[in-house]
């Protein structure tokens, strides 16, 4: 496991989960789960079953899974998010501890294309570069053709990188890439944009100020994935 990924699964997740959430009243859902869930509602896509990667103590997943998922399956780096998510949840929704590029339900071959839903909120940008392409191939993995995929994500005009602040010890950034990450699914030809809201957002970076006004532009977008049907049929002269 790379540098990055194993110090978020091992520190900086739990870390993250201590500064904000522990010991605290948590709402029954978050503001910025809030905002996901009207987006994905606003796309009109149907789904019944849905994996949220880095989902947090899992409320999302949660709300879903009480409405209308019947299976709801969350990856999230911070062992004690998962552990307080199954505390309150534990009869509706399955939480296990790993990172994108290394979980339990990735590594299992028998998960591919398991789900009609995938949510990445606020994710790749945190991923080691080294497994950012393998982080993107799980996600794919787990999606069912002709199923969908939520991705919040910056969406910057050129490739910067941000330290976290939070981390003391070891060199750990958030990258952000030119047009979202959600560029590298759609250069494959297997993904099609569904919905997309562009927002600039200074409140979602915290800290993170900067000179750059494209750092905080945010992207909200749904993508359907299909093997082959986006590809137009070119007969031979």
């Amino acid at each position: 496991m790379k540098i990055q990924d194993k110090y978020y699964l091992e520190k900086e997740g739990d870390d993250f989960f201590s500064r904000n959430f522990e010991g605290k009243d948590v709402p029954v859902l978050r503001h910025n789960k809030i905002s996901i869930l009207e987006c994905i509602d606003s796309s009109n896509i149907e789904f019944n079953s849905i994996i949220e990667f880095g989902c947090n103590y899992g409320d999302l997943l949660n709300f879903f899974a009480t409405k209308r998922s019947k299976t709801a399956v969350g990856i999230e780096a911070s062992k004690k998010a998962v552990e307080h998510g199954l505390s309150l949840y534990d009869e509706n929704i399955e939480l296990y501890h790993g990172v994108i590029s290394d979980n339990k339900i990735s590594n299992d071959k028998n998960n591919d294309g398991k789900f009609d839903l995938a949510i990445v909120d606020d994710v790749f940008s945190w991923v080691s570069r080294e497994s950012i392409l393998q982080s993107i191939s799980n996600v794919d993995r787990s999606i069912k053709d002709g199923g969908f995929l939520f991705i919040r994500d910056f969406k910057p005009h050129n490739f910067t990188k941000t330290r976290n602040h939070h981390v003391k010890d070891d060199d750990v950034y958030n990258f952000k890439v030119v047009g979202s990450h959600f560029q590298i699914l759609l250069s494959t030809g297997m993904y099609e944009i569904i919905s997309e809201n562009i927002y600039y957002d200074k409140s979602m970076s915290g800290n993170y100020l900067c000179d750059n006004q494209f750092n905080y532009r945010w992207s909200d977008v749904v993508l359907q994935k299909k093997s082959t049907d986006f590809f137009d049929d070119v007969s031979k002269l």
